[in-house]
């Protein structure tokens, strides 16, 4: 069994936030750390590659997210529809008729087993010692029980990755879902 990150692929499209303007901007992370009612949409721009549009793409405003179309978004809803996950809809400025979701992941739990992971710490604004990063991820046995989900480093909300299960790859590659990057991060 594995646990795997969602990361970014190399290749395909890249879409980004862009302003009325159309100046790129960045979300700030603690929109996605809470699922909010009610979402605005967020306008993209999508920097196009010879391989057109996949079902899932990289996004450049927030790490831990992904940008999804219809069939993904159908997916996770049929399948994990009770977590706490939410579509933000975008509108995409040089494709307007594909609709696109920002998806975020709120299901944070405390399953990094932090004694036997190798992590970068530092000190913060309060004087406290606090993770910063992890280098060596190792997971305790109820994270296995999961299939999408997002960690707590200590009592921080860690929203720098989406982890998955090898439920989740399955059932995309089953779908035959396009985009999708993965990598390997703690096996047993």
């Amino acid at each position: 069994m594995n646990i795997w990150k969602i990361i970014k692929n190399e290749g395909y499209n890249n879409a980004y936030l862009i302003d009325q303007n159309g100046k790129q901007h960045f979300d700030t992370a603690s929109d996605f750390k809470e699922i909010k009612d009610d979402p605005s949409t967020r306008l993209l721009k999508i920097e196009m590659t010879d391989k057109g549009y996949p079902d899932i793409m990289n996004y450049w405003g927030t790490f831990g997210t992904v940008i999804v179309n219809s069939k993904v978004k159908a997916l996770i809803e049929r399948y994990y529809g009770t977590l706490q996950t939410q579509f933000l809809p975008c509108i995409c400025s040089n494709s307007q008729d594909t609709q696109l979701w920002i998806w975020n992941v709120c299901e944070y739990h405390d399953v990094l087993d932090i004694e036997n992971s190798i992590c970068n710490r530092i000190i913060n604004l309060q004087g406290k010692e606090a993770i910063k990063s992890v280098d060596k991820y190792v997971f305790k046995k109820e994270a296995f029980d999961l299939d999408l989900f997002k960690i707590y480093l200590e009592e921080r909300k860690y929203t720098t990755y989406l982890f998955v299960s090898d439920r989740f790859k399955q059932l995309m590659e089953e779908n035959n879902v396009t985009g999708l990057a993965l990598e390997k991060v703690y096996s047993i």
